[in-house]
């Protein structure tokens, strides 16, 4: 995993949702959070990242936070297979 930029909501605790990653060269916005997990020492996000105007993606990310060091990292995921889609 490498580390990452991200912007994320914080309500009652930080990270409670990210909304924007830098990824390749540019900020992309979270279009849906599809699973996330709670761990002592990180939270994670299963993510898929909004296309740009004129595109299709389908680039997924599990976006993980590290509270000890206060660091984002990401690293991609498969795509989802259409039948998955919602």
């Amino acid at each position: 995993m490498s580390q990452t930029q991200v912007e994320a909501y914080a309500g009652a605790r930080y990270p409670e949702r990210p909304l924007r990653v830098l990824w390749d060269g540019r900020w992309r916005d979270v279009a849906a959070i599809d699973h996330q997990e709670q761990h002592e020492d990180h939270r994670c996000f299963h993510v898929r990242l909004a296309a740009s105007a004129g595109e299709r993606d389908d680039t997924n990310l599990k976006l993980c936070y590290d509270y000890a060091n206060d660091a984002w990292s990401a690293e991609p995921l498969p795509a989802r297979p259409p039948e998955a889609s919602d």
